[in-house]
């Protein structure tokens, strides 16, 4: 998959756009709130757009799968 669009975002707008989420995953890949373009900023931190955006969907479908777990078992 490629991200060719986010890629040119800065850092912050990447923030702005996945809100909460993203904000782990920039901490646990070591990339900082700037105006630097993510993808600059990726290498930097020797992790590809790819693989950040990887994680973050990944992330957010176990969090989504848990709230509907949760859900199911609320009303079982």
């Amino acid at each position: 998959m490629r991200n060719g669009t986010f890629e040119q975002l800065t850092v912050e707008e990447v923030l702005q756009t996945f809100g909460p989420e993203a904000r782990a995953f920039l901490r646990e890949n070591r990339i900082d709130r700037s105006n630097l373009r993510f993808a600059d900023a990726c290498a930097a931190a020797s992790v590809t757009p790819d693989e950040f955006f990887a994680q973050l969907d990944a992330g957010l479908r176990r969090r989504v799968a848990r709230a509907a777990r949760h859900s199911v078992a609320e009303y079982a």
